[in-house]
């Protein structure tokens, strides 16, 4: 979804204006089962694995969607793609929570997270097109909605618990807010992509496919969103079982990380001026992975508070700079090469809070804690590979 013409620069703010917005519910629906986890679990007597397999159901909804978004995008352009993922991201938040049901929950979830790819995708895609200078302060800075979203939901989990309030209420307020996005989005003025075969998408996806910095990056986001997203789910567990706190601090908690986040990325796009995207991505990973093994000590809550803010900050700057990379070195299929970013986002999303749901079981949550240390150190570990391609390919080419 573009400007129907560049230099209306009024247009284009208001599209930006929406994104961001809508940037903001996205964080905060994303993020409201990790808040709400600790009573989902009292209310529904659900086991961890239970639990690990309903949030694994929206992450495969969320993968399912980003990779088809791709492709569709070629099809329809982003407005239709947009408005019909929030209507099915309203339909999954209305549903999830209203029956003990884990299968009818599962089912919501899953509808939650094809909508929500929508929205992944086609901002994504829209952000890298506007920002040609090659940096990544405005997809910073619209990824920094995400997380005051992710901020404010948990918040409002939290102070729902302390009223007695069902925490329901926040799921059907964002699932309201989905339809008004949608009706927004629907009556923005924008060209749309042009229409292509679906033969040529499918030969074009298999060949992005077959790049080893696409593969790079990729298991990257991977690595990074399976960390990301688990802390999130997990947090307000972690701090419950391992240092007694109420579930309402427990919900607190996730806002406490995803604050880091937002420094972070607010920080970034307000100050990091250069097109060196390349070491910006080692350091965010060498930051989040080192506050994160630090969280893990056990030296009270204060520090392991700080630790989680910092390791968000880390965390902050990985997605929108790796979405940059991917728009910058695959200029001819964006839209593809987000998608295939997107997808493997959105794997990570599944596996790794399922897997740590399988081992809080069998180990407690406790030591299930550090799978995830570990999972960074694989991450930056692929962002190093992702670095050393980059530069090689440039050292080949004379830059």
């Amino acid at each position: 979804m573009l400007p129907t013409s560049e230099p209306n620069v009024n247009q284009q703010r208001i599209l930006l204006s929406t994104f961001f917005v809508n940037f903001v519910f996205f964080g905060a629906a994303a993020i409201l089962v990790g808040a709400a986890v600790p009573e989902i679990l009292r209310t529904f007597a659900w086991s961890y694995s239970d639990m690990g397999a309903v949030m694994a159901s929206g992450a495969i909804g969320y993968f399912t969607s980003t990779l088809l978004c791709g492709i569709l995008l070629r099809r329809w352009g982003p407005r239709p793609v947009l408005v019909c993922g929030l209507i099915l991201q309203a339909a999954g938040l209305a549903a999830f929570g209203q029956t003990p049901s884990f299968w009818l929950n599962l089912l919501a979830l899953a509808l939650f997270g094809l909508g929500e790819g929508a929205s992944e995708v086609v901002t994504n895609f829209s952000l890298v097109r506007i920002e040609y200078s090659g940096r990544s302060n405005l997809m910073n800075f619209i990824h920094s909605a995400f997380t005051a979203g992710a901020i404010g939901g948990p918040l409002v989990v939290g102070l729902l618990i302390e009223r007695g309030l069902p925490w329901q209420h926040a799921f059907e307020g964002l699932a309201a807010i989905s339809v008004l996005m949608a009706i927004a989005f629907w009556l923005q003025p924008s060209v749309e992509a042009p229409a292509t075969g679906a033969q040529r998408a499918q030969a074009a996806l298999v060949d992005l496919l077959r790049q080893p910095l696409m593969a790079f990056l990729a298991l990257a986001i991977l690595l990074y969103v399976g960390v990301e997203i688990g802390v999130s789910n997990w947090i307000a567990e972690y701090f419950v079982q391992k240092l007694g706190t109420s579930a309402a601090m427990g919900a607190y908690m996730v806002s406490v990380f995803w604050l880091g986040l937002l420094v972070g990325r607010l920080a970034t796009a307000a100050l990091y001026r250069s097109e060196d995207q390349e070491t910006l991505l080692i350091a965010s990973c060498a930051l989040a992975t080192l506050a994160l093994a630090l969280a893990l000590l056990d030296l009270g809550f204060a520090w392991t508070a700080a630790c989680f803010f910092t390791s968000g900050m880390g965390f902050a700057s990985i997605y929108p700079v790796v979405v940059v990379l991917a728009g910058r070195h695959f200029a001819s299929e964006q839209g593809l090469a987000i998608a295939i970013i997107s997808t493997g986002g959105g794997i990570g999303s599944f596996a790794f809070p399922f897997a740590i749901a399988a081992l809080a079981d069998y180990w407690g949550i406790e030591r299930a804690f550090w799978a995830y240390a570990f999972t960074a150190v694989a991450m930056s570990a692929s962002a190093a590979a992702a670095l050393v391609w980059i530069r090689r390919a440039n050292t080949s080419h004379g830059v």
